[in-house]
């Protein structure tokens, strides 16, 4: 039985869309600042942290609910 999605489950997406909105600005800023590459560089590290976080989220979530059923599976077992 699937449960239905939590509200915890979007943070993590919001956390990814801020990373990438901040890298943008990183690379922007740098740019008109005449370092495209600096920015370039930036933008692409903030990129990836914020790949490497929304993972390791996803699968702390995914463990967590995993978890959870289990435990209510053997629940179910113990009282009937």
């Amino acid at each position: 039985m699937r449960r239905v999605r939590g509200p915890r489950r979007g943070w993590a997406k919001i956390t990814l869309g801020v990373s990438l909105l901040f890298a943008v600005g990183v690379f922007v800023f740098l740019s008109i600042q005449g370092s495209p590459v600096r920015g370039a560089a930036g933008g692409l590290l903030i990129i990836v942290a914020g790949l490497w976080e929304w993972r390791r989220k996803r699968s702390d979530q995914i463990r967590a609910e995993r978890f959870e059923a289990e435990a209510e599976e053997s629940q179910r077992k113990r009282q009937g």
